[in-house]
């Protein structure tokens, strides 16, 4: 049977606790070998430009991950000129990697916005989501509101949402305390990404 890759986007910026925590989780529930973590360069979906710039961004993804034996951080979408759609992502780690079974993690706002993507059926068939739930929804509530709004694909979803406990941790917020010169608190951004961060004035308002 082919080894399973947990594959993990996002801005990360900065990455957090509960990035970790969710891709460690996941991980184990799916029995993957290898986490790809694949910080963004341009968000579809959004458009506007991350706070700190794709260099910053990929060394505290390395820095938060290095204590996940399984992770490696991933810039092809930060090479690639253009916005950063997941499948075509999920395609060229498919062509350099034929024998491997990939899941592709999402939270729960991102599942149910998924039908919004490019090409979902493609994902899909590249790689079978996995999802965790995120704050105000668990699993429970999630897997409801994934039923209505997924309608005949509902059923299909209903087993790719992982049972654990939502936890609330904002990359907005960890920006604002960095921005004032804060370090936030161990539990929410690990020590090494917040000494980053301050070392390399990320965050800090531009000077008038």
């Amino acid at each position: 049977m082919s080894a399973i890759t947990l594959v993990y986007g996002g801005s990360f910026d900065p990455p957090h606790a509960v990035h970790t925590r969710i891709a460690s989780q996941a991980a184990d529930a799916v029995g993957a070998r290898r986490i790809v973590v694949i910080p963004a360069g341009v968000n579809p979906q959004r458009r506007d430009a991350p706070p700190a710039a794709p260099e910053h961004r990929l060394a505290m993804s390395r820095l938060a991950f290095a204590a996940e034996p399984r992770a490696t951080i991933d810039d092809r979408e930060i090479r690639r000129a253009g916005p950063s759609y997941t499948v075509d992502t999920l395609e060229s780690l498919a062509r350099e990697q034929p024998s491997e079974r990939f899941r592709l993690l999402l939270g729960g706002d991102q599942a149910l916005n998924f039908t919004t993507w490019r090409n979902p059926d493609r994902i899909e068939s590249l790689a079978e989501p996995v999802v965790v739930p995120r704050p105000p929804l668990d699993a429970d509530a999630l897997r409801a509101a994934l039923r209505e709004r997924m309608g005949e694909h509902a059923r299909r979803w209903m087993d790719r949402v992982l049972p654990i406990a939502p936890v609330d941790a904002s990359s907005t917020q960890a920006r604002a305390q960095l921005a004032r010169g804060e370090r936030p608190s161990p539990v929410v951004v690990a020590p090494a990404v917040v000494d980053y961060a301050l070392r390399h004035g990320l965050y800090r308002p531009a000077a008038r």
